[in-house]
């Protein structure tokens, strides 16, 4: 794979703002992978539709290649989804909407859906599972196992493993890519010692596209900012996957990086704002720190004129020129430039998650660029 950076993106608004306004080059150096969620409902729905979702898809990314999952979170989830995550007559309503997909995308990639039924014979989970697998690979260049967490991680590699040695899917290995995703971190040792080891057992599959996956970001930024509407906070993600390729110590192991793009897994979407919120600009920085700076609003002020005075106080700071001097100067960048000078493009919270998304994954895309060249 050409792809170093797969950034994790639910189909959220304030995730597909910041992901359709990245230039045709980022998009084509980043590999998305894209969980499908309930959409926001249009007119006439009783709920949001995920075709809603996959229309934005075929807008942005239609010739650009991305990987296609579905969340596993019950709060972003209706009933399309749970009736696409289903293991009855081998995944087949997965696969069909998969192959629907695929006359209409250039390439991407599935996720292999995994569903283990309760008191279910292990035999007769695993036959499901490889009969899933013959239909998708036979159909598509990559699949993708993703694993949540290390149980399910040893779990689906001893699957793979007993699939394997039946022999009945050529290339098998050649043909996944397996993500190892640590959701949310606190950066462990014992993590690093635990995913080392089993990106070593894949290896030993002849599994060629191993992925680590974290954040770090906060479910709220709120708990740093309690004595000061400035702060600064580390970002530990890329730390985490370095840590994990220096235990490795293999340059034959393809080791990709990947993250929730400064977005906690646990998404607030249901949150209510009953006394209104504090305007916050966050800006991500090459030294790998999050600058979050925010203003109380005076009853008076609007929203708006608050996020300008705020704008203001970012294009003078030490984070934002740097950015600047290092040549990330896309679509968010330019929106706190905008702002500063009372051109706002939008004045809710979700808005400004999309800024500090799109210059995040610009960053990291130079980041990578050359530190792992």
């Amino acid at each position: 794979m050409m792809h170093k950076y797969i950034p994790i993106i639910k189909t959220g608004e304030s995730e597909l703002k910041a992901i359709k306004n990245l230039s045709s080059e980022l998009k084509n150096f980043i590999l998305p992978l894209f969980e499908l969620t309930k959409a926001r409902k249009k007119p006439k729905e009783v709920e949001g539709s995920i075709r809603n979702n996959i229309e934005f898809l075929q807008e942005n990314f239609k010739n650009t290649p991305f990987i296609l999952d579905l969340t596993s979170d019950d709060k972003l989830s209706n009933n399309e989804i749970d009736n696409l995550l289903t293991s009855q007559n081998n995944y087949e309503n997965w696969i069909n909407f998969c192959l629907e997909q695929k006359k209409i995308f250039n390439e991407f990639y599935p996720t292999v859906a995994i569903v283990e039924e309760k008191d279910e014979e292990y035999s007769n989970y695993i036959n499901k599972l490889e009969n899933q697998l013959i239909k998708l690979c036979s159909n598509f260049k990559y699949i993708v196992f993703r694993a949540q967490n290390e149980s399910i991680a040893k779990n689906l590699i001893l699957d793979i493993n007993n699939i394997l040695k039946k022999g009945t899917i050529n290339n098998l290995a050649k043909k996944i890519i397996f993500i190892l995703d640590y959701r949310y971190i606190n950066n462990s040792s014992k993590s690093v010692d635990i995913a080392a080891k089993l990106c070593k057992v894949l290896y030993s599959l002849e599994v060629e596209n191993i992925v680590i996956s974290s954040t770090s970001f906060p479910k709220t930024v709120s708990e740093y900012m309690s004595t000061s509407d400035f702060v600064k906070f580390k970002i530990k993600e890329f730390d985490f996957y370095r840590n994990i390729k220096q235990e490795l110590n293999d340059k034959n192991i393809n080791l990709i990086y990947s993250d929730y793009a400064t977005v906690n897994p646990v998404r607030n979407d249901n949150v209510v704002f009953a006394r209104g919120w504090i305007p916050r600009i966050d800006v991500p920085a090459l030294d790998e720190y999050i600058y979050c700076r925010r203003m109380r609003r005076d009853k008076k002020q609007s929203y708006a004129d608050v996020y300008k005075s705020i704008a203001k106080k970012v294009v003078r700071s030490d984070y934002y020129n740097n950015l600047l001097e290092r040549g990330i100067n896309g679509w968010g960048i330019q929106e706190i430039f905008n702002a500063s000078n009372d051109n706002i493009g939008g004045s809710s919270p979700r808005y400004w998650i999309s800024v500090r998304m799109n210059i995040y994954i610009e960053m990291l895309s130079k980041i990578i660029s050359t530190v792992l060249g």
